[in-house]
């Protein structure tokens, strides 16, 4: 299954090609949905988090099935993007950067791996459960910073 680790690499960075180079426009995209974080939304921003991103999967590659919870939290990862991607289109009435790579590739393959791992008897509920919120929780930091510090520099500013 080291496979499946390995493609939840692969596709994270044809998603960022999306994202970033084709057709890209995802930081414009984010400061147009929320002009609150637009002077956040920077390039050593986008890098750190993509490349965090990136490690996580790396990492989870290597530990494979050994910390099952750790290596499928980047299927919650990608699931809870997939659908942040989406989220993003409806509030904006149109296309997110990103939004085909989320629901052609991060959303299917996360359901697989979770189905894999749960009917093959790898994971408990416990544990499914608790890499889906180790997911959700890669998405939030980036967020909840963004929220946190637009609202530390408008009072700053007052």
């Amino acid at each position: 299954m080291n496979g499946l680790f390995g493609a939840f690499l692969a596709i994270s960075l044809i998603h960022m090609g999306e994202e970033y180079f084709f057709p890209g426009g995802f930081p414009d995209f984010m400061k147009r949905l929320n002009p609150r974080f637009a002077a956040l939304i920077t390039t050593r921003f986008a890098v750190i988090i993509n490349g965090l991103q990136l490690v996580v999967c790396i990492a989870a590659m290597i530990v494979g099935r050994n910390q099952v919870v750790f290596s499928l939290s980047v299927a919650g990862l990608l699931l809870t993007n997939g659908l942040i991607h989406i989220m993003g289109c409806i509030r904006a009435r149109g296309y997110a950067p990103g939004v085909v790579t989320g629901v052609l590739l991060y959303l299917p393959l996360s359901v697989y791996a979770y189905a894999f791992f749960w009917n093959s008897g790898q994971i408990t509920l416990m544990e499914g459960a608790a890499s889906g919120m180790l997911g959700i929780l890669y998405q939030v930091v980036p967020i909840g910073y963004l929220a946190i510090s637009s609202m530390v520099r408008q009072e700053s500013i007052q």
